[in-house]
């Protein structure tokens, strides 16, 4: 199976190390991780990675302040990009005024074989990654 490119942004250590991890070492994983950042600054110090991403793991905790500014900045990054935002139960309801600009909400307790097929589905549904896996197959 063809892996899909993710990228992890979040100001959370331990978060970004688990899904590195997460996503390296399992044998099921269904993706590979090409951008890790802990905020819309850093993302140009990731510029080794030569991949663009066509999934983003998004920690809410990052769009608090001004959420429009926010993701009209990872949209110029990353434009037509699927966003997965991570959101612990006790913060959903204030993240769900980013409903708008993400196509799923994603709980860091997640099961991994949930958390793969949720990644799986979307990479079925989205352009740039059929694109993607078309351009890999030939």
């Amino acid at each position: 199976m063809e892996r899909i490119n993710i990228g992890i942004i979040t100001n959370v250590r331990k978060l970004l190390f688990a899904y590195r991890i997460l996503f390296s070492a399992h044998e099921q994983s269904p993706a590979e991780v090409v951008l890790e950042a802990f905020s819309l600054d850093s993302i140009s110090s990731n510029s080794h990675f030569n991949e663009k991403p066509e999934l983003l793991l998004l920690d809410y905790r990052l769009v608090f302040k001004n959420t429009l500014l926010f993701f009209s900045l990872i949209d110029h990054f990353y434009p037509h990009t699927v966003i997965l935002l991570i959101v612990d139960q006790a913060h959903l309801q204030e993240a769900k005024r980013c409903k708008t600009f993400i196509h799923s909400f994603l709980s860091p307790n997640l099961d991994v074989l949930q958390l793969f097929k949720l990644i799986r589905n979307f990479s079925l549904v989205t352009p740039s990654v059929q694109s993607h896996l078309q351009t890999n197959k030939n």
